[in-house]
């Protein structure tokens, strides 16, 4: 008997997924009510310009051909859960997906996502949360530019916890570790464990609107150092936030919330690298009628270290979106971004006197989303990106096209 082909296992799969319902406790429960939803799905993917090269001379260099195209396929099986336990509640999430690439047959991957989270509660004035999460996928082609595979694996420790005072003031406090590892041997000084411990003061006013201040403190740590011409250099960090937060609702169908930060990066070998500057950002969701929504958001803030070309990169933009429910079963979505990207965390042990590279990203991206039945999700997303960068063959333009089918047991 001959092995299933990869659209023989989709097909298999959602056939499974559409003759199942929904294992729920209620349709209609609120997320708090105990729920466990096995589901399957299966992606297939395009990609015009899989490793973003900026044209046919380059393409020909790195791939020994002028057609950037790849397509690939994912199949993937999981779980959501949620559990109550008196006035606690356990939420658990678990996915294993595998991908298959038609050309580069070398970047086929199995990949996972999980978390466990313990929303806990305690009298009627401490509350809080502690979990745990994980994730393993293939890292963006953008700057790497060739077909090497790199996992990355993400792994994230955390704890919250918030105490009422006398209303409607609330104090909160938290705890998170994220560690960062690629399996690519040439990609390991990205490898980061950043520690950030964090802590604020909320009033929360009898319409719902707060405005919190904020105190966090962040300490990245790069176990591989970074070879700068002949010179190993730690990329450790160490960084401080110190901003105002708020979520305001203007109606019922308009609410803006943000943050403003004054930012401060400091790094111990390498000083001139260091970073003070304002970060934030401020997003708006307008609910238009029952069928449409509006959203708009700003943002500045600091990237993470991407390649050898900076430690950092700063990045400011602005993107708007749409989404329109015609029926019940029929969602359209749209946005449009732009990103203007600055590489400003020179490599170097001093100063450079060349201009740091300075790059325009801008995404245009429309999906469609239909419940083929009560259980099962039909979804389309199509991309088109533009980067333009000062830096020789680093601009590129790629098309993309994801066909995500989905099904609950």
């Amino acid at each position: 008997m001959r092995p299933l082909t990869v659209a023989e296992k989709l097909a298999l799969l959602i056939v499974l997924g559409m003759m199942a319902g929904p294992s729920r406790a209620d349709d209609d429960a609120e997320d708090t009510e105990d729920v466990f939803t096995p589901y399957v799905r299966g992606l297939y993917g395009y990609d015009s310009n899989l490793f973003r090269l900026q044209n046919d001379q380059e393409a020909y260099a790195v791939l020994g051909t002028t057609d950037t195209a790849e397509s690939y396929y994912t199949l993937a099986a999981g779980m959501d859960a949620n559990l109550r336990v008196s006035r606690q509640v356990i939420r658990a999430h678990a996915e294993y997906n595998q991908t298959w690439f038609d050309q580069y047959s070398r970047l086929d991957y199995d990949g996972r996502d999980a978390y466990l989270k313990w929303d806990w509660l305690v009298g009627s004035v401490v509350k809080g949360d502690v979990g745990v999460a994980e994730t393993l996928t293939q890292a963006s082609y953008a700057n790497v530019k060739q077909p090497v595979s790199n996992l990355i694996r993400t792994r994230r420790s955390f704890f919250h916890t918030a105490v009422g005072l006398d209303d409607p003031w609330l104090v909160k406090f938290g705890a998170e570790r994220i560690d960062t590892d690629n399996d690519a041997s040439t990609l390991q000084e990205q490898d980061a464990t950043v520690d950030t411990v964090n802590a604020g003061v909320q009033f929360r006013s009898g319409k719902g609107s707060t405005v919190e201040l904020i105190s966090q403190r962040s300490d990245g740590q790069y176990p591989n150092r970074q070879i700068v011409g002949l010179a190993p250099i730690d990329n450790g960090y160490l960084q401080w936030d110190n901003g105002v937060a708020v979520a305001w609702a203007l109606t019922a169908e308009t609410k803006v919330s943000g943050r403003l930060n004054y930012t401060k990066r400091s790094y111990s070998e390498v000083p001139q690298r260091d970073f003070s500057g304002l970060t934030g950002l401020l997003s708006m969701d307008w609910i238009v009628t029952d069928k449409t929504a509006l959203r708009a958001l700003i943002h500045r803030d600091i990237g993470a270290i991407e390649n050898d070309t900076a430690s950092y990169t700063l990045n400011q933009g602005i993107a708007l979106g749409v989404d329109w429910k015609p029926t019940a079963k029929l969602v359209f979505n749209a946005e449009l971004r732009h990103d203007d990207i600055s590489y400003d965390g020179d490599p170097g042990f001093v100063l450079s006197s060349v201009p740091a590279r300075e790059d325009q990203l801008t995404t245009l991206q429309t999906g469609v989303q239909y419940s083929v039945l009560q259980n099962t999700m039909l979804g389309l997303v199509l991309k088109r990106g533009i980067r333009d960068s000062s830096e020789v063959f680093s601009s590129y333009t790629y098309s993309s096209a994801l066909v995500n089918l989905r099904s609950e047991f």
